[in-house]
């Protein structure tokens, strides 16, 4: 009789278990169903050519999804592997690159940089006032980007995928400007750019390469400032940048699909990039400064890179130490104008309240990666277009996505 009880009260709680299970699974085929439904139509009103999302938390992956085309003339469509270029969300992984010299106590933040520097770099206007890691890292500096310095210096078109001439058809006379600009640019080594322009006898040295305030004292948004951070770790760490990325970050956390050139992914998955109205093909543009928006990838493994923050920030992570992670996501930053960011992350950034991360914005390409401190949830987008209205869309869409994580909350 003990025996026949016990076998129904077992047989009771299998079933519950396995209710308890179909249940949640199929609250989560709800929500992602619920999420799909959303963003179809989201997307479907933005036109634009394609469209990827992804939202994780410290666990993995919660949705992912992909919409429209990759490359609209082909119908060949945009999916989770699609891979382009990321923008300014780059820059994340040079603050991620600095912790870990710091972790092993190669480099310290509070430094000056003509500690490392094989040149000095000085702000002509404060020179009594070293400039450090820290103001890099914070956009604090006091150096200067200009369309002369900075874009038509940087950007090239890469001589093997870019065979034809590009036409101005279809560009703003803004990209006109650009495109002629940077036509005749080869790419140069990012410490050769960095000494033109930086060292005070460098061929495109300028005073006026750099703000009126003192290093620390304010915040202007920098990509040289980035790129030179970049060129810091390289000479720390005795190894080009995108080796240590590759070796450091890529690697154990399976960006397989990752990398800073053409050459180093696969191009059959890359996305064709259009601006404007009229969706006009981006030219197969790089950038010799490539630290600081040269990342290309998929959603998938900009996925993995976002969960292992999430890990770390939390405290769960052995990709780098609690206590680096704390410093990579707080506000390092009193200023006037109230900005705050941690080490190359925005912190409480305009997009979403409270939310830490980056966007990154280049020709044919806009994408955004933040998380949500206060739920453990990040988001990502990534799509292959700018200019007009696809810009104002964009963020359309990014705004209806974020608000969904609540539909994991409940």
């Amino acid at each position: 009789m003990l025996k026949t009880s016990f076998s129904i009260l077992s047989n009771a709680f299998g079933f519950i278990i396995l209710a308890i299970f179909l249940t949640s699974v199929a609250k989560a085929q709800t929500v992602e169903d619920t999420i799909s439904v959303k963003m179809t139509r989201a997307f479907q009103k933005s036109r634009l050519p394609g469209l990827s999302l992804a939202m994780v938390n410290a666990n993995g992956f919660l949705y992912q999804n992909s919409f429209g085309y990759a490359d609209l003339d082909s119908k060949k469509l945009y999916d989770n592997n699609t891979i382009q270029n990321i923008g300014s969300i780059s820059k994340t992984l040079i603050g991620v690159s600095l912790m870990q010299l710091v972790e092993k106590g190669k480099l310290r933040l509070e430094d000056p940089i003509n500690k490392y520097l094989p040149f000095s770099v000085d702000h002509p206007k404060f020179p009594q006032t070293p400039i450090t890691i820290l103001h890099l890292a914070t956009h604090s500096s006091g150096l200067k980007d200009t369309p002369g310095n900075y874009e038509f210096k940087s950007y090239y078109l890469d001589p093997v995928f870019q065979k034809e001439p590009v036409y101005a058809k279809g560009f703003s006379l803004e990209e006109k400007v650009f495109l002629k600009k940077i036509k005749d640019n080869k790419r140069i080594s990012l410490d050769a750019y960095l000494k033109k322009l930086l060292e005070v006898n460098g061929e495109w040295y300028n005073s006026k390469n750099y703000y009126d305030f003192k290093p620390g004292s304010f915040y202007e948004y920098t990509n040289i400032g980035a790129s030179l951070a970049a060129y810091i770790v390289e000479l720390v760490a005795e190894m080009p940048y995108e080796e240590f990325t590759k070796k450091e970050i890529f690697k154990p956390l399976k960006m397989d699909s990752t990398g800073w050139f053409y050459k180093d992914v696969d191009m059959s998955r890359f996305a064709t990039r259009y601006v404007g109205k009229k969706h006009t093909i981006a030219p197969f543009y790089e950038l010799s400064t490539y630290p600081d928006g040269g990342l290309k990838t998929t959603s998938t493994d900009l996925g993995l890179f976002l969960q292992e923050m999430l890990k770390g920030y939390a405290g769960d992570s052995e990709f780098l130490s609690k206590e680096s992670f704390e410093t990579l996501f707080k506000n390092h930053l009193s200023v006037p104008d109230g900005e705050r960011n941690g080490i190359f992350w925005d912190v409480f950034a305009e997009t979403g309240v409270g939310d830490i991360g980056h966007s990154g914005i280049d020709p044919g390409v806009y994408n955004f990666m933040y998380f949500n401190p206060s739920t453990g949830i990040g988001k990502i987008l990534m799509t292959n277009a700018t200019g007009d209205k696809n810009q104002e869309n964009t963020i359309a869409v990014w705004e209806e996505f974020i608000h969904l994580e609540t539909l994991f909350l409940n």
